[in-house]
């Protein structure tokens, strides 16, 4: 090919191109319209049909059409009186021949009607009562809120485990009015519908008296019915928490028991959460006020079945893991493992935060609460904000402490500390609170902001050795170098394998002195702050007692221990 064929040849080829990409965007457009349309109203204000219920008798003079709210009214008030015929022109029946629409129209209404007083909850003020349903407050945040709007979405019911929505559309039927109807696609759902949410086989064996509606909107049956399932409930919740405890006691191994433990909590939030949503769904089921509590309940209990379940588990295993024995991390050897275990301690932490803010975001993603209750979403969560905020800002502070400590190891689980004069091991580092083994076998707990707000000193924060050190107020006439040699001779001699190696540390030095006498220190180094507390005891009992002979038995007039009252020690 020539260089001017082939310069011939570019034009051509871009101008191809060019109403290639003419045709894929006018496509695009043409299948972007709909969308557009449905989100804002589009450019007509009525879905155009070829005609509305041509099978169905001229509409009585109590049909209204004209608004939303109208519609919905004028439904609920025909069903009520039984008369279905008059309210299936309220019905878009279009994928009904003809033939079959006065028939089928009459059957179709009164499944809407269950169906709305089983799961529907009607909010009459998210309800525009004109012709173009324009919002008469229209939101700022919305861009299409100020918009004429041809549908409107009532509510979403689960059908085979897909959400379908109950919808009102305006149309406008060849040589009509626009009207409000319920819509098409949703009449078509309604068979499918009613197989779910529908009287059930034990509901309609009761007698006629119990399914007459009694107070607040429900029939008499429900009000029976409820306290007896909240009982039942209840009951089966004790039962089967108190069976898997004495399934837990009787395992011989400790890590079943933890296991079983670790189960018993989430397996019975899950039991009792599946028998609700199957007596809810197989054996009664309840109208909408009393559905639009127990629905987002149900997710809620899975959910929360499912974040107990993964808390409890990772805790056991991690336990089981790093923390087998509280009592082994405090000694000099478990020095790596109290890093271990107080790294995974934080870890641990982030990760039951995760699980609980995925689960709740879950929870108010799938359950829909928030419009279930009839709530604002942004203001209901604003207020929540401010409340659970102000309750919980000592819970909020204390966790982020804890993750604090844990991430920056300032006391690691196993450490050795003196914290407000006790002396004592960090044992656990809860979200809310640390515990300490005190020297006594005693358990201090210290909220963790005011653990990490006060100075303690840990003992073994870089190094397990450390120099303890001995006080004593001794006379003027104390010879210092007797005592020299008698607290080396004391401390070799009480030592089980607590001094540190380095026994050039091992000294006396006189730091103070006033008209009492003088105040002597014998430095003690020690190889482990576990065993260096009693070390040094025994030490001092010794030292103390060798003083005490030395005054006792000698008469030269040397006094090692002070000879004042206890109006001038004071």
């Amino acid at each position: 090919m020539g260089w001017t064929a082939f310069r011939r040849m570019i034009p051509r080829t871009i101008r191809s191109y060019a109403r290639l990409i003419a045709v894929f965007a006018a496509l695009w457009l043409a299948a972007l319209a709909p969308v557009r349309a449905q989100e804002g109203g589009g450019s007509s204000n009525w879905y155009k049909i070829d005609e509305l219920n041509a099978g169905l008798p001229r509409a009585a003079p109590g049909v209204l059409r004209d608004t939303p709210q109208a519609t919905m009214e004028s439904f609920l008030a025909l069903t009520k009186a039984g008369n279905y015929e008059a309210a299936a022109h309220l019905m878009d029946l279009g994928k009904i021949p003809r033939e079959r629409q006065a028939g089928a129209g009459a059957e179709l209404a009164r499944m809407l009607e269950t169906i709305i007083e089983r799961r529907v909850v009607v909010d009459w003020f998210s309800l525009p009562d004109v012709p173009d349903a324009v919002e008469a407050n229209p939101s700022s945040d919305d861009p299409f809120a100020a918009q004429p709007r041809r549908s409107i979405r009532l509510w979403i019911v689960d059908l085979d485990n897909r959400p379908v929505s109950i919808r009102l559309n305006r149309v406008k039927p060849e040589g009509g009015e626009p009207v409000w109807v319920f819509s098409r696609q949703s009449v078509e759902n309604l068979p499918a519908l009613y197989d779910i949410y529908g009287p059930s086989k034990l509901e309609r064996m009761l007698p006629s008296w119990m399914q007459d509606e009694a107070l607040w909107g429900l029939r008499t049956w429900e009000m029976i019915a409820l306290p007896l399932f909240i009982a039942a409930i209840i009951a089966v919740a004790w039962a089967l928490h108190h069976a898997l405890t004495i399934v837990a006691r009787r395992q011989k191994g400790e890590f079943a028991t933890m296991m079983f433990r670790a189960l018993r909590r989430p397996l019975t939030i899950f039991t009792v959460t599946f028998l609700a949503g199957m007596v809810t769904t197989h054996v009664f089921v309840f109208s909408g006020r009393i559905s639009a509590v127990l629905s987002p309940l149900i997710i809620i209990g899975y959910v929360l079945a499912a974040m107990v379940l993964l808390m409890n588990v990772v805790d056991t295993l991690l336990d089981r893991l790093v923390v087998k024995n509280d009592e082994d991390l405090s000694s000099k050897e478990q020095e790596q493992r109290r890093g271990l275990a107080t790294q995974v301690t934080a870890w641990r932490r982030a990760l039951i935060v995760i699980i609980f803010i995925a689960g709740t975001g879950f929870v108010f993603a799938s359950a829909n609460v928030f419009r279930t209750l009839g709530f604002s979403l942004l203001g209901t969560a604003g207020i929540i904000t401010v409340v659970l905020g102000f309750a919980g800002r000592d819970v909020l502070s204390n966790i982020l402490s804890s993750m604090q400590i844990a991430l920056n190891q300032s006391a690691r689980i196993g450490d050795t500390i003196l914290f407000r004069d006790y002396w004592c091991v960090v044992e656990r580092i809860n979200f809310t609170y640390v515990q300490l083994r005190v020297w006594d076998r005693t358990r201090l707990m210290v909220p963790v902001r005011e653990f990490v707000a006060e100075p303690f000193e840990n003992w073994t924060a870089m190094t397990p050795e450390l120099h303890r050190v001995i006080k004593l107020r001794l006379g003027h006439a104390a010879d210092v170098e007797r005592l020299r040699e008698t607290f080396y001779a004391i401390a070799l001699d009480a030592d089980e394998g607590d001094m540190a190696d380095d026994t050039d540390m091992l000294c006396v030095r006189v730091t103070d002195q006033d008209a009492i006498g003088i105040e002597v220190w014998f430095i003690l180094p020690c190889n482990d702050a576990n065993t260096a507390w009693t070390y040094a005891c025994r030490v001092r009992e010794r030292l103390m007692a060798e003083i005490t002979r030395w005054d006792r038995e000698e008469t030269g007039g040397t006094r090692y221990l002070p000879d004042i009252s206890i109006s001038e020690a004071a």
